[in-house]
């Protein structure tokens, strides 16, 4: 008999909200023009992992990739206004998706995954958030041979700092659980 999951409960969604708050606020804290593209996907995919890692929810990555998107969107700190949303729903979403492989592919019981498996994800993630990029271009009928270079740039980019968040977290979320901070089921086995 298949138990059924308890309703969410409210540390959990506090957690979510708390890792949107860290997303908006690095987000802030990002713009800087540091002319190395991507670099914003290093705080994105260590909050979007470590969240995931933190609330053993199936959308736990992402909705608060779309809270704090949302939040973004309305403070106006966004380039390309409501696609904004989509640019950390969907490396949410590519995380939410490589936990659930990662759990059903050999690493099923909870627990902080392994640091390349966060690497990854967070490259994964990475180039999922471009995305949004190569459709604003294809709809605005920029030539096809650059929307993919310009897509090679960017996904190529994110996805470095992404591996580079996404192995943090999971190094984090590692040592979380070793100091007994983290249960094998997220913040709510604790």
């Amino acid at each position: 008999m298949v138990k059924a999951r308890s309703p969410i409960a409210l540390r959990e969604l506090l957690l979510i909200v708390f890792f949107a708050a860290f997303l908006v606020g690095t987000r802030i804290a990002m713009r800087w023009h540091l002319h190395l593209p991507g670099h914003a996907m290093l705080a994105a995919a260590f909050g979007l992992v470590l969240v995931r890692s933190c609330v053993d929810r199936r959308a736990a990555a992402s909705l608060c990739g779309l809270v704090a998107g949302i939040g973004i969107a309305g403070l106006g700190l966004g380039q390309g206004g409501p696609l904004v949303v989509l640019k950390l729903a969907l490396p949410g979403l590519a995380i939410d998706l490589g936990f659930g492989l990662a759990r059903g592919l050999g690493h099923p019981g909870g627990g902080p995954i392994p640091i390349v498996a966060g690497a990854v994800l967070g490259a994964s993630a990475g180039v999922l958030g471009s995305v949004p990029l190569v459709l604003v271009e294809a709809l605005a009928g920029v030539a096809t041979e650059l929307i993919a270079l310009h897509a090679l740039a960017s996904a190529g980019g994110k996805a470095l700092f992404g591996a580079l968040g996404g192995g943090a977290a999971a190094w984090v979320a590692r040592e979380l659980a070793h100091h007994g901070l983290l249960g094998e089921g997220g913040v709510s086995a604790t």
